[in-house]
């Protein structure tokens, strides 16, 4: 379980927060209080695996065009789950 931001006590799930994007929010299950991300800490965690999605459109090998498209999908769900703090949010 995450840390809720309002209550600092575990209440937000794993699933829901490889789920959560900036337009969607976590209720903690603690206190009832709504928790979200922000646009920039999002944007700049899908930066990595966008990179390597579009570079698999440009690469000839099948092998590492594969490669490339499951490492990318692995960084955008991985980063953002990991590495974007939980913020306080209004509903």
């Amino acid at each position: 379980m995450f840390r809720c931001p309002h209550c600092n006590k575990p209440g937000i799930s794993p699933l829901r927060k490889a789920i959560l994007s900036p337009g969607l929010l976590a209720t903690c299950t603690a206190c009832s209080s709504f928790s979200g991300i922000r646009y920039p800490a999002w944007l700049i965690a899908m930066i990595p695996g966008t990179v390597l999605l579009i570079a698999a459109l440009f690469v000839e090998s099948s092998a590492a065009e594969w490669t490339l498209n499951i490492a990318g999908f692995i960084l955008v769900v991985a980063i953002p789950f990991l590495y974007t703090p939980l913020q306080k949010e209004e509903p």
